[in-house]
Parts: structure tokens; C-alpha cells; sequence
């Protein structure tokens, strides 16, 4: 059986190892398959779970529903692909023929969010699209999450994690390993796995975007499974 994650930037492990990276490691018995994007809205999420239909099926899904203003531009024609390259920002930002401009300055993104979607018809389409995900996972027999990164962000605002946030945007993997094991009750996490896990993530000194992130997390990982053979 595998795990079908889906999110923005609070899921890629782009930073550091967030969620889905984390729960893989935590659940070594099940393939994480991750789709997620730094930047992403609800309509590219929800295209991308469109496109994941047929490996669904009797398998786990986790949906973590982004902020809902978001502009998500498929590039049809050279003048979009112009916009999107003097972005000062978000250039880089493309996925599959789409722009996810999140946070961009661009007079024209602003524009779209000043003048033709606002937020209230944000909020609608976000909401349809999250009936529409929910309503093929029951069809498909599917056992689902569905989270947000709004709900993520509030519970890392707990006094608890002050220390660890290290003022960054996205949480510590720290705040990432307790938020699936306090939210994702119907996964069935070893616990002794877990605490192991969390004592290692805890003890390293984490630095965002370290250029050897990617060595850490492999180090960890091979602690943790010497530890449970």
C-alpha cells in the first residue's frame, strides 16, 4: 500500500525534512509518494490529484490544503511565459507548464487579486475543489487526511515549539515529526520507531537550506534503522 501526500511548500522538504519526508520515515513499511510544490494553490493541487487517479485506489491519502489565494497560470502562449521570467521572485517557480506565482509582486498578479478573483471567490473554489477531492476518495475506497497548511502554521505557533522555529517560515522538522504524530491518529505509527525518531530529529542542530541537508536527513535515517533491527 502506499501514501499519497499532496501540498505546497509545507510538504516539498525543499528547507529541511518536512511532513511527508518525515511520515516516510516513519512509516518505512509504505511508499510515500509526494506531489507537492513551493508556492502551490488549490487548483494545481487539485489537477495534480486528478492526474494521480488511477494509482489511488484502497490506498492512504494526505491533502493539505493550501492558502486559498493563490494564483495558479497554466502557460499557454509566449506573453505569460514573458510575465513569469521578469518575476523577481517567482521565476523559477514553474511545475509541469504551470507558474505558481504564490507571493508575487507582479502588477499583473496583483491585478488578478485586486480586481477579478478576491478573496471570498478564493475561498469558494477552494472549498468546491475540497468537496470534489473528498467525494472521488470515498468513491475510490480510499482512507484519507485532509489537513491545511493554515491549521499547520497555527499549531506551530504553540508555545511549546518557540525554540525550536528557528524563524522560519515553514516549520522545524521537529515541529513537522509532532505535528504528524498529534493530527494523523488514523496512521498506524510504530511508537517506539517514533520516539527514536524524535530523539534524533531533536538533537540535531537544524540550519535551513544547509547545502548538505539532504546527507543529514540519509545520517539520521541510518541511525534510526540500525536502531530498530
Amino acid at each position: 500500500m502506499n501514501i499519497y501526500t499532496f501540498g505546497d511548500g509545507y510538504a516539498t522538504g525543499h528547507i529541511w525534512p518536512e511532513w511527508p519526508q518525515i511520515l516516510q520515515a516513519l512509516m518505512p513499511d509504505y511508499q510515500v509518494v509526494n506531489t507537492a510544490a513551493v508556492g502551490a494553490g488549490p487548483e494545481w493541487l487539485a489537477h495534480k490529484f486528478v492526474e494521480k487517479i488511477p494509482e489511488l485506489p484502497g490506498n492512504i491519502v494526505i491533502f493539505q490544503w493550501p492558502k486559498a489565494n493563490r494564483f495558479d497560470k497554466l502557460i499557454e502562449d509566449q506573453h505569460w511565459q514573458d510575465v513569469v521570467s521578469s518575476d523577481p521572485v517567482y521565476n523559477f517557480n514553474q511545475h509541469d507548464g504551470w507558474w505558481l506565482s504564490s507571493a508575487s509582486t507582479n502588477p499583473k498578479v496583483r491585478q488578478y487579486h485586486k480586481e477579478f478573483v478576491q478573496l471570498q471567490q478564493h475561498l469558494i473554489r477552494r472549498n468546491t475543489y475540497k468537496v470534489l477531492v473528498r467525494n472521488t476518495l470515498e468513491n475510490l475506497k480510499c482512507t484519507y487526511i485532509f489537513t491545511s497548511t493554515d491549521e499547520q502554521e497555527t499549531y506551530a505557533q504553540l508555545p511549546e515549539f518557540k525554540t525550536v522555529r528557528l524563524g522560519e517560515v515553514q516549520p522545524s522538522p521537529y515541529v513537522h515529526f509532532r505535528w504528524i504524530l498529534d493530527t494523523m491518529h488514523i496512521l498506524n505509527i510504530d511508537q517506539l520507531r517514533a520516539a527514536r525518531l524524535g530523539e534524533l530529529i531533536s538533537q540535531h542542530k537544524w540550519e535551513p537550506f544547509y547545502s548538505d541537508r539532504e546527507l543529514v536527513w540519509q545520517t539520521i535515517l541510518a541511525k534510526l534503522n540500525d536502531s530498530n533491527t
